[in-house]
């Protein structure tokens, strides 16, 4: 009886986290205890104790110098290749926000020829296509051929008075460019010449083969007999069946939306095999635009281009990059300059510093 009063009196309370002789000990006298085990230790590895071995670079004049200079001598190269080839480049915009009546006609005269492959855009001002609520109103699975998939689509999700969901749905979808183009060359002389242009090359690959694709219909029937179970975006004049569906050129160009409030995206490219007169792309003179201007920009002060362009190595026309290279090379020219002056007038020789170092020890 004294012995188990005894073993009482040794048990440690049920809140205390027994030590490792305590918890052997009592092991031993058979007692069964609520104690907690120690766990979530880490490993007694280098890495979980941050003992790796470590690099730290002492920065120095030496260094550092020949760096900034070494930054300055890629950068300035880079900078004028860039600017050169963004200079080649052949650029013809023309405004049409106020074209009217539509169609409207507008007259393009090309100082020079536009040799080689010649890209067509529309450019819009002021319109902002990375508005977050905006950029989210959309349903991919939808444009993979789930037409009953809108989520994500409000409010173009269903049409209010039939409750069919819409296809494509989505605010972006809904708002898509309109505005149609004809391009007419007019040799001196002569009669008109349409100018040929093709789709082909206009959209991205991982667009066309990926992310837009149409519902699949049965043998017999056709791409409408697909949609019929759907309702058209409120915008649209007509049913996406009729335009090509999802796979519709104009309608993947418009769904891969721009950061900035100024952008312009591709709307055909010239076909130049069609015809002789444009082998060698658009000769020089004078054209006739015909424009079904239906887009509306006005009520938030937008405008709207279109734009004759050829492209270069470095992409379309747009010096910013190429200044962008060269201000920073030559940021880096002056500051490797100013470092070797402070070096020169106040810094200390390797011999100095080796001093130093030796008085210290």
């Amino acid at each position: 009886m004294v012995s188990k009063i005894i073993r009482w009196f040794r048990m440690p309370p049920r809140d205390a986290v027994p030590t490792s002789t305590q918890l052997s000990g009592s092991a031993s006298d058979g007692v069964q205890n609520d104690t907690k085990v120690l766990k979530n230790r880490p490993k007694a590895s280098a890495l979980r104790q941050q003992k790796l071995p470590a690099w730290q670079p002492i920065l120095t004049a030496t260094t550092v110098i020949p760096t900034v200079f070494v930054i300055g001598a890629i950068f300035l190269p880079i900078g004028v290749f860039l600017f050169i080839a963004s200079d080649s480049v052949s650029e013809y915009p023309i405004e049409y926000t106020s074209c009217s009546p539509s169609p409207c006609q507008l007259q393009i005269n090309l100082p020079n020829s536009f040799d080689g492959d010649v890209y067509l855009y529309y450019n819009l001002e002021n319109y902002y296509q990375n508005h977050r609520r905006y950029v989210k109103s959309r349903n991919d699975q939808q444009y993979l051929g789930d037409l009953t998939n809108v989520k994500d689509c409000a409010p173009f999700d269903y049409d209010p008075d039939t409750k069919k969901p819409i296809a494509p749905c989505g605010a972006i979808a809904n708002s898509i460019f309109n505005d149609t183009f004809q391009l007419s060359y007019q040799p001196v002389g002569g009669f008109p010449i349409p100018v040929p242009v093709t789709t082909q090359g206009v959209i991205w690959n991982v667009d066309k083969d990926r992310k837009f694709k149409n519902p699949a219909f049965p043998q017999g029937s056709n791409l409408c007999d697909a949609f019929k179970e759907t309702a058209k975006p409120p915008n649209w004049k007509k049913s996406p069946c009729e335009m090509g569906g999802f796979e519709n050129v104009d309608f993947i160009v418009w769904m891969r939306t721009a950061a900035l409030p100024y952008f312009k995206k591709l709307w055909r490219i010239v076909e130049r095999s069609s015809n002789a007169a444009f082998s060698n792309g658009l000769p020089k003179g004078t054209y006739v635009l015909t424009v079904e201007n239906n887009y509306p920009v006005q009520s938030f002060g937008g405008k709207k281009y279109f734009v004759i362009s050829t492209t270069s190595w470095a992409g379309g026309k747009n010096s910013f990059l190429g200044i962008a290279y060269l201000v920073v090379g030559c940021l880096a020219i002056v500051l490797g300059v100013v470092f070797v002056f402070i070096h020169l007038k106040f810094g200390h020789s390797m011999n100095e510093l080796s001093n130093v170092s030796e008085i210290h020890h």
